[in-house]
């Protein structure tokens, strides 16, 4: 049997005081917590790769990150709308025993922060009284290098993981280089900075150099923006020296309490490292 509502709402208090985290947030990411082990445990579990917000707060922790959705991309499966509705269906279904709900809301297309076509759905999650709304956005064309791996997805409320598709940390680093890079200083997206500066602080050592190279390059290629990968050291430059930016990320650390203690400079010079590895 799972926690009971009381239960989890203690604990998400206690680690809200501890983290100096908003409890909503933690609420909201124990409700996605739900449904990606009950995803986990799908027939789909080979056709989701899990990316984005979500896979960062894992790997870098709850005081350290927060996510306002899941984010994953498909593969080996059609990314109709029916579909993929289904598969969210099919998921919100399965009894893991935790007391936890899903009803569909809504459902829209998009295109993600990424220019990948997608689909969000948004839910209600429902422990006793309790209702927590979540999102999840499905993509398809992403391209992973070398490949998804399988990754041990830490829960936050309990002392075991599950195992769930991800990216790699390679391939995490490409994407968000790639779009700091093609948006250059017209950039409004921070946490693509923050991601890359405390991701390089965390998990250099676990970076492969020549994947890095290899990934960087294949999403540069599948995003058309090829033209970057010779303009790298301009690019940078400019963004450097933008001013805007720098109150954009003074912006960033009033909103997000973790990022408060990290200047522009410092994001700057783990910019510069993680190119400088693409040499």
């Amino acid at each position: 049997m799972g926690l009971t509502d009381a239960q989890i709402r203690g604990r998400i208090k206690n680690l809200a005081e501890q983290n100096n985290a908003d409890p909503r947030v933690l609420m909201r990411l124990y409700m996605m917590e739900r449904y990606l082990e009950r995803m986990s445990v799908s027939k789909y579990r080979n056709n989701f790769i899990v990316k984005g917000g979500v896979l960062v707060t894992s790997l870098l922790g709850i005081s350290m990150r927060s996510t306002m959705d899941i984010d994953t991309t498909i593969q080996n499966y059609d990314l109709s709308l029916e579909n993929t509705k289904k598969m969210i269906e099919d998921i919100s279904r399965i009894d893991i025993d935790d007391g936890v709900d899903f009803t569909i809301k809504s459902v829209m297309k998009i295109m993600d922060d990424m220019e990948y076509p997608g689909i969000r759905f948004a839910l209600d999650s429902r422990i006793g009284r309790m209702i927590t709304p979540i999102k999840i956005d499905v993509s398809t064309g992403a391209t992973i290098t070398p490949r998804a791996i399988k990754y041990d997805y830490k829960l936050m409320l309990e002392d075991r993981s599950i195992s769930i598709l991800s990216y790699n940390i390679e391939t995490v680093f490409a994407e968000k280089l790639q779009t700091i890079l093609s948006r250059g200083i017209l950039n409004t997206r921070m946490r693509d900075f923050y991601d890359i500066h405390v991701l390089l602080v965390s998990h250099k050592r676990e970076v492969d150099r020549e994947i890095l190279k290899r990934a960087f390059h294949a999403t540069c290629e599948n995003r058309k923006t090829e033209n970057i990968i010779d303009n790298i050291k301009s690019i940078y430059e400019s963004i450097a020296c933008d001013e805007r930016l720098s109150l954009l990320w003074l912006s960033y650390q009033r909103k997000y309490s973790y990022a408060k203690d990290i200047d522009f400079s410092s994001v700057l010079l783990s910019l510069d490292a993680l190119l400088k590895l693409l040499e």
